[in-house]
């Protein structure tokens, strides 16, 4: 707070990282400074350093060889991400396992950034395509998400049609360079 006037006023200003001063232990054992900074704090300062998006290379939270012949599966290689200052990364590959469906079937795998309960996660959507968008089937919401505590980024979509029984790399589209849906990490 700043006094001028007599009147106490409230500055935006934020700064830091600060040696604290006066430093407690909590109940927990972890320390607590007077000077401490929060996960804002250090997001906002992460984002200034590095664009939102995949980090790239070959351990980038990719799908490099994604369909595995004769299933019904697309592999996504272990990797990392940023998404607004936030970080995210994974050491496994994951593998997700489609049903054959007597429908045509299409579904986006979306990296979401949710302040709302403090987490990033994959999911997979069902998606429509139309035109040059991808809408969720669920509740008609164009992907991605980018407002109220959400941020997605979509990594790739998968086409499925009816009665399908075998993914192949045709049927699987890589996202990850396309800064609409996704794009590449990378310093500023």
């Amino acid at each position: 707070m700043h006094r001028a006037s007599g009147k106490v006023m409230t500055m935006s200003l934020k700064s830091g990282i600060f040696n604290s001063t006066t430093v407690t232990t909590t109940e927990t054992g972890l320390l607590r400074g007077n000077k401490a900074v929060d996960a804002e704090f250090l997001a906002c300062m992460f984002s200034s350093f590095f664009r939102t998006g995949i980090i790239s290379g070959e351990d980038g939270m990719s799908f490099a060889s994604a369909v595995t012949a004769g299933t019904m599966k697309v592999v996504t290689s272990p990797g990392a991400c940023h998404i607004n200052g936030y970080f995210a990364y994974d050491k496994a590959k994951e593998t997700r396992t489609f049903a054959v469906a007597p429908f045509d079937r299409t579904a986006a795998r979306v990296m979401r950034l949710d302040l709302n309960d403090g987490s990033i996660k994959v999911l997979w959507r069902d998606v429509v395509r139309q035109e040059d968008r991808l809408y969720s089937s669920e509740d008609g919401a164009a992907l991605p998400v980018r407002g109220g505590g959400i941020y997605d980024l979509v990594t790739c979509v998968a086409d499925i049609p009816a009665g399908t029984t075998a993914l192949t790399a045709d049927m699987v589209t890589d996202l990850r360079g396309d800064p609409k849906y996704c794009g590449f990490c990378g310093a500023y």
